[in-house]
């Protein structure tokens, strides 16, 4: 046992005290940050979209417009509410909104086209800021204003001057192809991003026979543009349905913005607890989370298992080892010590999201409840479980593709069908996630190399007990069994001259014990 020890201590050291293993552990949060910042500031930095609208019927330009006034307002409401849970003292804003002391528009609350709009009349962003200011953590970051991104351009002349659709659609071909601009809100040559043309007989009473509006655009991935014109659309048709019928269509953002007020509950619950609430919500999240975090360390440790071996094989390290301790001593010298880097890369992590709850303003509530839902709960224990299960499948795997091979060339052509493999249920995820007792589900938690996945992906919505006690019985026999034929290549394999080819390798796999 001391001999095992020694080998997993070296295996561990060898790591873990690298300058890139440390160059890791500090890129990794910076990297995490800075992606963060740079997807934000991505964000904003989106080109505006110009866009133009041919309307022969003269009754839908305005209405677009207002759609994309209130798109925007909506978006600067969101961002603004996310702001306000990020950056203020929750408990002074609570009891501010509780005594009026924050207007009504600026105070969090539903994103309503009402309050959007009040929002932007009462002062927007600005005023928003000086209203809650005294309420703010200190050090509070600024509030970043969201840019409008979407703006209408009057039509080009030779657009404008059209007598058809067609006539139209071939003026405005150059502008779309980016090939002539058009003159935008400030007099600046700007590129039309899109357009939109309305025939004549699009009315609410066209029936199923009325022609459609068009949108034409070189960039149809984007559909915040495109969505706005259809809802625009949709309103104004709802408008003159509602006109038609003697009803003031003033009504209609009102409905449009009523929400039932829905709770859910949970049967299996007393009544009590029955309400689910964000506790619950961040529960059914973290097993996915675990779930890509696992692959992705299996993953990571997995490779290290592997160009650790190569290494040592080619170089004839492994023969000075060997002529110390056995084999079998030696594989579970690399198993335990590799293991133990990939779990000291999620507690660091742990560890440095407890210290955050004493540095960081805010973190405190966030930090303190993923770690509450982990460690009150039986998640973390089944976490660690499944991912010692997990790694020691594929550490053997990874171990005995080390041993049979001089270089990562030599390893190429049996780590294809391993990584396939490993990743495989990865698109499934998703369907698993939202049907978790489904037929998918249940197919993959019997197939052992998946099972510490489907398990952790489904152990939030109380699946059968006989079902994951089989599962997980069966992929322990499993883990037994591929033990002791990983085992058996390593064994035989690791102080070979060369290269083991395919053909060789089935054979030692297959071959009865010397």
């Amino acid at each position: 046992m001391n001999a095992i020890l020694q080998i997993a201590w070296r295996e561990y050291r060898q790591y873990v005290f690298s300058r890139g293993f440390l160059l890791f552990l500090i890129l990794f949060p910076v990297g995490f940050v800075v992606g963060a910042v740079a997807f934000s500031w991505a964000e904003r930095q989106l080109p505006t979209r110009h866009f133009a609208v041919f309307d022969e019927t003269g009754l839908y330009a305005e209405a677009i417009d207002r759609e994309i006034d209130i798109l925007a307002a909506r978006r600067s409401l969101s961002a603004w509410d996310t702001y306000l849970e990020l950056a203020a003292k929750k408990d002074a804003l609570d009891a501010a909104v509780e005594e009026d002391a924050i207007p009504e528009p600026f105070a969090p609350g539903p994103v309503t086209t009402e309050r959007a709009t009040a929002f932007v009349d009462a002062g927007g962003a600005q005023a928003a800021i000086a209203a809650v200011r005294p309420y703010l953590r200190d050090g509070a970051p600024a509030f970043m204003e969201t840019s409008r991104g979407i703006v209408r351009v009057d039509l080009p002349a030779s657009a404008a001057s059209a007598d058809s659709l067609e006539a139209a659609a071939d003026a405005l071909r150059p502008f779309l192809n980016g090939e002539r601009p058009v003159i935008g809100p400030e007099g600046a040559p700007v590129d039309l991003f899109a357009a939109v043309l309305i025939p004549a007989g699009f009315t609410a009473d066209g029936g199923d026979d009325a022609p459609e509006a068009q949108y034409w655009s070189r960039n149809l991935t984007d559909n915040d543009l495109r969505g706005a014109i259809a809802r625009a659309l949709d309103r104004a048709l709802s408008r003159e349905k509602l006109e038609t019928l003697g009803v003031d269509a003033d009504v209609l953002d009102d409905l449009l913005d009523t929400d039932a007020p829905i709770a859910d509950f949970r049967p299996d619950r007393d009544e009590e607890e029955a309400e689910l609430g964000v506790r619950d919500r961040v529960e059914t999240i973290i097993p996915g989370v675990l779930t890509y975090m696992l692959v992705f360390i299996i993953m990571g440790v997995g490779n290290l298992l592997l160009t650790n071996t190569i290494e040592e094989r080619s170089n004839k390290i492994v023969e000075i080892l060997l002529s110390s301790v056995t084999a079998n001593q030696l594989m579970m010298g690399k198993l335990i010590g590799i293991g133990a880097v990939g779990l000291t890369m999620p507690t660091i992590f742990v560890l440095v999201g407890g210290l955050l709850t004493f540095v960081a303003p805010g973190a405190n509530e966030l930090v303190g409840g993923i770690g509450s839902i982990l460690f009150s709960t039986p998640l973390f224990a089944i976490y660690l479980f499944y991912f010692f299960c997990a790694y020691f499948i594929f550490a053997m795997i990874f171990l005995a593709i080390g041993a049979v091979s001089n270089s990562l060339q030599d390893a190429q052509s049996y780590m294809g069908p391993v990584t396939l493999s490993l990743f495989a249920p990865l698109p499934l995820v998703l369907v698993m996630y939202q049907n978790p007792n489904g037929v998918i589900a249940t197919i993959l938690t019997w197939i052992p190399i998946y099972t510490p996945y489907a398990v952790l992906l489904r152990v939030a919505s109380d699946p059968p007990l006989w079902e994951i006690l089989g599962a997980t019985a069966f992929m322990l026999l499993f883990a037994y069994v591929l033990a002791r034929l990983m085992g058996r290549v390593f064994r035989r394999a690791i102080l070979s001259s060369g290269p083991v080819k395919l053909s060789e390798a089935f054979k030692l796999l297959v071959s009865r014990e010397d």
